[in-house]
């Protein structure tokens, strides 16, 4: 009886092992996320707009036991943090940041993630980078062994950034992102 309790017990553990491997590795993900983008100004106010903005993402997964997976990302959105369309330097936001994951069973997945955001923003006259923390939660769905689909929430928190006439902004943006990936 004991053989058998071991037996078993060592094949649930590599069974729930192999899950947890199904999501190691490289991705590619194409993402799409509908965005609201607040931009809180000293000078004129608050202003918020919504935006669909498409976005690559790479990123890789380790697993560190039956269930857990820690890992690494990067997004390049392909697009504008601009609110009103005026500003040519807020363009190309990038990403960078860690997951946390838990295997729920061999084709799903959910997500935590802690990353630092930066992206251009211009006054007239000038520009600066402005940059913060984002973070988000997610689901990931292996479709295929080597294709996946997934959803994500998550917000990009850029700092205030001050400007040489005294005004100064403070940028977030809610995303609601859809993707579409490539395990390697």
């Amino acid at each position: 009886m004991k053989k058998i309790v071991v037996f078993l017990w060592i094949s649930l553990s590599s069974t729930a092992f192999a899950q947890s491997k199904n999501f190691e590795g490289f991705g590619f993900a194409i993402d799409y996320s509908l965005n609201s983008i607040t931009d809180r100004s000293t000078s004129g106010g608050s202003e918020t707009s919504n935006s669909g903005i498409p976005s690559i993402t790479m990123d890789y997964f380790k697993a560190i036991s039956e269930q857990w997976l820690v890992g690494a990302y990067g997004t390049y959105d392909l697009v504008t943090t601009d609110t009103v369309g005026t500003d040519p330097d807020a363009h190309n936001p990038i990403e960078v940041g860690g997951k946390l994951a838990y295997v729920l069973n061999e084709k799903l997945m959910t997500y935590a993630k802690l990353g630092y955001s930066a992206s251009k923003y211009s006054s007239p006259g000038n520009y600066q980078w402005i940059r913060g923390p984002s973070y988000g939660v997610g689901i990931e769905y292996l479709l295929t062994k080597h294709m996946f689909a997934r959803a994500e929430i998550s917000q990009q928190n850029y700092k205030t950034i001050y400007w040489s006439d005294g005004s100064s902004d403070k940028v977030w943006i809610n995303s609601y992102g859809i993707s579409l990936g490539w395990k390697f």
